[in-house]
Parts: structure tokens; sequence; C-alpha cells
């Protein structure tokens, strides 16, 4: 009896651990449910709008023989642009968007009783208009706002011309500006004599008036043959429009000040696990902090610099222009967020990436300069560089003066280029704006300036009252 029960429990043994080998090895087990650590990442200020992203460079009026410009900071750019998307996106059908050739839009500018204008540096995506599937990677470099009798078009210019009638009369004439602000276009040359402190200017006509300059002493030497010019003259070419305001423009130095904030905050933003970044204190008062793989750096100043380089092999798939520049700007909130008056400047190629500046209006001029604003390089859907120095303004330091005339400023800038330009006796005019300037190794102030930019030399920022070099 004993032996058959030793073998009946010898049996249910031996079935059991087979039929546990077969469910260890054929089957799923079912695995306990464990909790994921999530992070989130927390805005310092709330991403800008869609409309704010790309804006404008300035707003430009043209009615009759009168234009009128509004530049960034101007309360009159501002209404007018917010009022302008609005037309684009809640207004217009944008289902009905068609393509013109550049013959279609000389006859509709020469038609045209009135024309607003709004030039775009770095180009405006038209995804950020119109559904992506009919956009693509379309950018727009201008879009242009017209009234004729009874009709009202936009243009949307960029490597292709679009167009869309406005239908609703009322929006479009919330685009009249209500303030004024007079300027010129620049001619399309210049002429420049030292020896007698002269420069001409070519007119509608082709023909050359001649302005004397502080202590000039010549007059009538140029004639409208300007293919044979009198020794020692310059010629300045002005390669697009440049408007500049016909009243005084006023400006005054002011002090800046560091804007304040949170080390912890910012610390985080970088590092989402701070038991692993290493804190170093450096001799010039920067702390250093790094967890071996990228490192950031706070200075004494308040300038920031990231750094997350990645392996040269590694892959990163480039975003298209328009989500990189939505991943930018959300990058930008995270990391110390946006100030009043902060805009993209510039957005350049960066083989896998792009490069990406932004910089600030302080009292109506963009301030500029080496350590100004904020710099992103956008790798793929990675940060891998971030330089960030926003600053604020603080007292008025001396009294509002006038710039210096810019026909001054063009001269002394061909002046002081001349070495540089000496085999081309001349110079290709890109851009000519009032700003403020932030001298490098000395942030405590700005300085109004006439930034003169020329294709052979790059930018050179003169004092907007004595010219000197800045």
């Amino acid at each position: 009896m004993w032996e058959k029960f030793k073998t009946v429990c010898l049996i249910f043994l031996i079935i059991t651990s087979i039929l546990l080998t077969y469910r260890l090895w054929f089957s799923h087990p079912l695995l306990e449910e464990g909790t994921v650590p999530r992070y989130e990442y927390v805005y310092f200020t709330p991403p800008p709008s869609v409309y704010e992203i790309v804006q404008p460079v300035e707003a430009i009026f043209f009615s009759g023989d009168k234009t009128h410009l509004f530049r960034r900071g101007n309360s009159e750019y501002q209404r007018l642009w917010a009022q302008a998307w609005q037309v684009l996106t809640q207004k217009a059908n944008l289902g009905k968007i068609r393509r013109n050739s550049n013959s279609e839009l000389e006859t509709a500018l020469e038609t045209a009783t009135c024309r607003l204008v709004f030039p775009f540096h770095p180009a405006l995506p038209l995804a950020f208009i119109s559904d992506r599937q009919v956009a693509g990677d379309t950018k727009i470099s201008k879009i242009t706002f017209l009234w004729a009798e009874e009709n009202y078009t936009v243009f949307l210019e960029g490597e292709e011309i679009f167009s869309l009638s406005l239908p609703d009369a009322a929006a479009i004439e919330a685009l009249l500006p209500v303030k004024e602000n007079p300027c010129i276009p620049l001619p399309s040359k210049f002429i420049f004599n030292a020896d007698a402190g002269l420069v001409a200017m070519e007119n509608d006509e082709g023909l050359l008036e001649e302005r004397l300059l502080p202590n000039g002493s010549g007059s009538g030497i140029f004639n409208s043959n300007t293919a044979s010019l009198p020794p020692g003259s310059w010629e300045i070419n002005v390669s697009r429009e440049i408007f500049v305001e016909t009243g005084a423009l006023l400006a005054q130095e002011i002090s800046l000040e560091r804007k304040n904030i949170g080390r912890e905050e910012l610390v985080k933003a970088f590092f989402l696990d701070l038991s692993l970044a290493r804190r170093i204190e450096e001799k010039d008062g920067a702390v250093y902090f790094t967890d071996g793989e990228k490192g950031l750096r706070i200075y004494a100043s308040g300038l920031v610099e990231y750094t997350a380089p990645r392996p040269e092999n590694s892959f990163r798939r480039p975003l298209s222009y328009d989500l990189s520049l939505q991943k930018g700007v959300e990058s930008q909130s995270i990391y110390g967020g946006f100030l009043p008056g902060t805009f993209l400047y510039d957005v350049q190629d960066a083989g896998a990436g792009c490069r990406m500046i932004w910089r600030r209006v302080i009292n109506d001029l963009v301030l500029e300069g080496e350590n100004a604003g904020c710099e992103i390089l956008l790798e793929g859907q990675d940060v891998s560089f971030l330089r960030r120095n926003f600053l604020l303004a603080g007292t008025k330091i001396a009294a509002r003066r006038p710039f210096r005339p810019f026909t001054e400023a063009l001269c002394q800038a061909l002046l002081l280029q001349q070495e540089r330009l000496q085999e081309r006796e001349g110079a290709t005019l890109l851009s000519l704006r009032p700003v403020y300037y932030l001298p490098t190794g000395n942030e405590e102030r700005a300085i109004p300036a006439w930034a003169v930019n020329f294709a052979e030399t790059g930018t050179i920022y003169l004092h907007w009252s004595s010219l000197e070099p800045l």
C-alpha cells in the first residue's frame, strides 16, 4: 500500500514538473506594472502665438506720392501686423489662393491707389497661414496689401507668387494707418567725393543731385555721366529698397540691467536629474554645471552658455523650416523665456540643423551687439548650443539728441572702410538702420548708432551723434 502511494506522488510530481516547464518556456508570464518616471518641462514664459514667431522687418505704407515707415516696437507697427494677420487667417478664403506671374503682380501694383508692404527677414513659412499640405515648405519674403477701385488683394511673394482676393472691405480698411511717419526711399546710387566733402544722389531721372557735407568746400564737380567720375570719388550702390525717416530721429544713451532668472529653475531646465549634474565655481565668478555630456555656464554678468555636442557619426533628421521655428521658440520658452519686445532676428542654415538668433527692441530701437539677445543651434529636435544674454532698459544717461543725417553716416562708413575697398572704388549697401549698440566688454549701457552694412565689409556701427566707430 505504501509503495503504491509513493508511486502516485512521484507520478504527480513528474506531471506537475512537465506542465510548469512547458508554461515557463512557451507562455508569457504577467509582469507587474511599474511606474515609469515622467519629466515635464516648465516654461519660464508661454511660447508666443504663431503670428509672433516671425514678424515683418517693418511696415511701409504707400499712398500717392507719400510714404510712411513704421519700424519694430512702434505701436502702429504692432497694430498693423496684428490686423494683417487677422485678415489673412480669418477673413481671407485661403482655399482660393492662386499662383501669379511677375507681370500680374506688376500690373496690380501699377493700378493700386494704396499699398501696405510687410517685408520679412527671416522668411515667413506659408504653412503658418495656409494648410500645410497646400503650403509645403514655401517661404514668404514679402506680403503686400493692395487697394484698388472696389478691389482688395493681398500678394504673398517668395519662391513663388500667390494672391488672395479680400471681399471684406471693413477688414481691409482697418489696415489703413492711423498715424504718420513720413519717409523716403534711398536712391539706387550714391557718389561720394572726400576731397570736396560732397555727396551726389541719383534721382528718378537718372541725374545726380549734389549735397554738401559738413565742412564741404566743393560743388558742381559731378555731371550726369556717372560712367566718368572725378578722381577721389566712391560709388555706393543700393541693392534693395531701403527707407529712412524724413523727420529727426531722436535717441539717448541708456543704462542696462540684467534680467534675473532663478538659477535653480534654470539649471533644472537643462538637467532633468540634478543629482547627476556636477557644480564647479570658476575664478571669474561663473558657475559651471556638467553631467559629463553637456555643460551649462552661468556668468556673473548674467550671460548663459549651454553646449551639448553630438557625436560626429550621430544622425539627426532635420525638421522642416516651420517646425524648426516652432521648436526653437518652444526651447526659448523653456530655457529662460521671452522678454517683451523679443523677436526672431535671423535664421541660418547649419548643416543638419539651423541657427536661430533673437534680439530685443528697446525704446523703438533694436539692441544689437556680439553679446546681445539669444542664439540657439537646433540639430533635429535637440538644442546643441545656446547663448543667452537678454538685458533690460535702465535709466537714461544723457539728453535726447538727433541722429546725424544718413548721408553723413554712409560717407563716414565708406571712409573707415577705404583700405578694404581700395581695389573696388565703391561698395554695395545692404542695409542702413538706426539701432542701439551693446559694446563688447561694456554691457552696462546701450549707445544709439547707425548700423551700416556693406556687402564687401559687413556691418559697421557709428555713434549716432559723433559718427565715431563703436
